[in-house]
């Protein structure tokens, strides 16, 4: 029974070194791995959109065929199918193979691009102003988000809230709109202007009105109701 357990043992230490000698055999550990390849596919995809490491994650990746011939630092010639994006991508890799004729590998992955976006922290009502403590970054799923989300926060603060917003929402651009200026009548400041001169006068506004909105305005002193553009809080310009 020893001798037995004893042979076994000698035959699997022989398969094992054989299979050592066949991996070791000449070219064959600098071939490229399927971990380098992700690694190909990740540092092209991020190039291609001049992405951060930490804005970049490969949910899945396939490469057909299975068996290939590129070896380390071999030059190499990678083509994307479409203009990478964040979802689905597949780009054709061609390298020269041992016997000096193109060889062409499939690389598809499924990648997640996180971009920080402002969420909202605490509810807003509609007409409410956005602030800086109303909102902070977090990192979310590109692919996920909605077409119109905010990424620039600053270019948000001041607006106003179109909408009552919960807290974990994403900010959208759809949500916000110019403050109103000028209220329905309120007393503003008439300014007419032309080629040569510049007329102030007072004036009440008819409507409510935003940054750059046309609006009625009844010139106190005149009573003729003219149209002028809001250019600012209780200000609004008349041009001739």
């Amino acid at each position: 029974m020893v001798r037995f357990s004893l042979k076994g043992l000698i035959l699997v230490l022989g398969l094992l070194i054989l299979s050592l000698m066949v991996s070791l055999k000449p070219g064959y550990a600098s071939m490229v791995s399927e971990d380098e390849l992700k690694g190909i596919f990740l540092k092209e995809f991020k190039a291609r959109l001049g992405l951060k490491d930490d804005e970049v994650r490969l949910e899945k990746f396939r490469v057909e065929p299975r068996t290939y011939e590129l070896k380390r630092n071999q030059p190499y010639r990678l083509d994307w199918i479409t203009m990478p994006r964040p979802g689905s991508n597949t780009a054709i890799l061609t390298y020269s193979g041992s016997n000096g004729n193109p060889q062409v590998l499939r690389l598809w992955g499924f990648v997640e691009v996180l971009k920080k976006v402002p969420v909202v922290v605490k509810p807003l009502q509609a007409g409410e102003v956005l602030r800086e403590e109303h909102v902070s970054l977090e990192l979310r799923e590109l692919s996920r988000l909605p077409h119109d989300v905010v990424f620039d926060v600053g270019s948000a603060l001041g607006k106003e809230v179109r909408m009552s917003l919960r807290t974990g929402m994403v900010l959208r651009t759809s949500h916000l709109q110019l403050p109103v200026l000028v209220k329905r009548n309120e007393e503003v400041e008439l300014i007419a202007q032309g080629k040569n001169f510049i007329v102030k006068a007072k004036g009440v506004a008819l409507e409510n009105g935003r940054l750059g909105e046309v609006i009625r305005v009844k010139n106190k002193e005149s009573q003729k109701v003219v149209f002028a553009k809001v250019a600012g809080e209780r200000l609004v310009e008349v041009s001739y």
